[in-house]
């Protein structure tokens, strides 16, 4: 099963509908990522599945209570941990109080780091998209943008090229493993 992707997104064994509805938004938002069905398969199936695509990272969407909790980022060749992202808040796309037509595939990303801390450098990292710190140097040039701004958490608002919503919106807390 060869494919281009760089990045594999899995869910829990039990996922709710609102994780479900997260991680297919995250791999129609960004390019070369693939999910997998997780079902009964072990972590050391996933990973095996993953390096035969030919990904490099796999992050696993956590559910707790039937939101997501948390996406913890495997290294495939490794097989390590490096970061835990706590999903401490959410916004889905029905809740928003305009209409938000899901959007076709995304072709190409960049992130846009207002916050200036070190959630932009995983999301390079992990995905390999480019960073910049400007809102209006990206304005209609790319399909998803990846907007990283700070209140009292990380808020990461996945945006479309006319900066109108595109996915979920995320209050995340960075944690090290």
């Amino acid at each position: 099963m060869e494919r281009n992707c760089q990045v594999v997104i899995t869910t829990s064994r039990n996922p709710s509908k609102v994780t479900l509805e997260l991680v297919n938004d995250l791999v129609n938002s960004f390019p070369n990522c693939w999910k997998i069905a997780r079902g009964k398969k072990s972590l050391a199936t996933l990973l095996e599945e993953a390096k035969s695509c030919g990904a490099r990272r796999v992050i696993f969407v956590w559910d707790w209570r039937g939101m997501p909790s948390r996406m913890s980022i495997y290294d495939v060749s490794h097989g390590w941990m490096p970061y835990v992202l706590k999903i401490v808040g959410m916004t889905r796309r029905r809740d928003r109080a305009v209409a938000v037509v899901k959007r076709p595939p995304a072709k190409n990303v960049v992130v846009v780091d207002l916050a200036g801390g070190e959630l932009s450098d995983i999301f390079t990292e992990v995905f390999q998209y480019p960073t910049v710190y400007s809102l209006e140097t990206v304005r209609g040039k790319f399909d998803t943008i990846i907007l990283i701004r700070r209140e009292e958490r990380y808020v990461v608002d996945i945006l479309g090229s006319d900066l109108g919503p595109r996915a979920a919106s995320l209050k995340i807390d960075v944690i090290y493993v």
